[in-house]
């Protein structure tokens, strides 16, 4: 049986009805304040769907021009050829400087700069890429080993030193010890301290499983 409604439940003013007059006088109030808060909430909308579109097309924009140049490098055998991907590899750079691409760009740089043996132009390509490049990535123990190998190549010793034994403090040396104790052993060796080198053989020995650079570490820990 439906519950019956007495004649004060039926004088009272509809809560619904009040809420809504009560929200509409609000309004009416402080609408200035409504009308500039929703505007500043749009505006702050439009600007952050406006910069995630910006950086999409930034990035998918810089990843086409890599994935072209990065072919073009591949059957680049020419020195004509060679210096075309540089310039190419550099233009990049400049278009979309804060891009992953870019950052992919300036190793690659670096690397053929190091493989046409223009070592000067090397050096600066890799400190380009570590100066911008995070901590965390793999790629920034490669880039310290290859600075230390074109400071080696130039018999700038104490730089080369420097730069592996950054490599060794990196984030991602794990899986690069023995490398890295290699190359400042070569240089120790290179330096005339054989003690020194025999040290850092020894500290490679220990961080190595493959067989040929166990065997190889052994006659170089021997011979010192």
């Amino acid at each position: 049986m439906a519950k019956k409604i007495d004649k004060k439940q039926l004088d009272e003013p509809d809560k619904l009805q009040l809420l809504f007059l009560s929200a509409r006088n609000y309004i009416t109030r402080h609408k200035t304040r409504i009308y500039a808060g929703a505007g500043i909430f749009l505006f702050v909308v439009l600007i952050t769907c406006g910069w995630y579109l910006y950086k999409f097309n930034y990035e998918k924009n810089a990843g086409k021009i890599y994935s072209k140049i990065s072919e073009t490098a591949l059957k680049a055998e020419s020195p004509e050829s060679q210096q075309t991907v540089i310039k190419e590899y550099r233009d990049l750079i400049t278009r979309y400087p804060r891009s992953r691409a870019s950052l992919l760009t300036r190793f690659r740089l670096a690397n053929l700069y190091f493989s046409l043996n223009e070592i000067d132009a090397a050096i600066l390509a890799y400190k380009d890429f570590l100066k911008e490049s995070p901590a965390d990535s793999d790629l920034v123990t490669l880039a310290y080993n290859a600075l230390g190998a074109c400071h080696e190549i130039k018999k700038n010793y104490k730089e080369s030193l420097e730069a592996f034994d950054n490599a060794i403090n990196t984030n991602t040396s794990g899986s690069f010890e023995a490398l890295n104790y290699i190359n400042i052993a070569r240089v120790h060796e290179a330096m005339n301290a054989p003690e020194k080198a025999a040290e850092f053989y020894r500290k490679a020995l220990g961080r190595t499983t493959d067989p040929l650079t166990t065997l190889y570490l052994k006659r170089k820990v021997s011979e010192l």
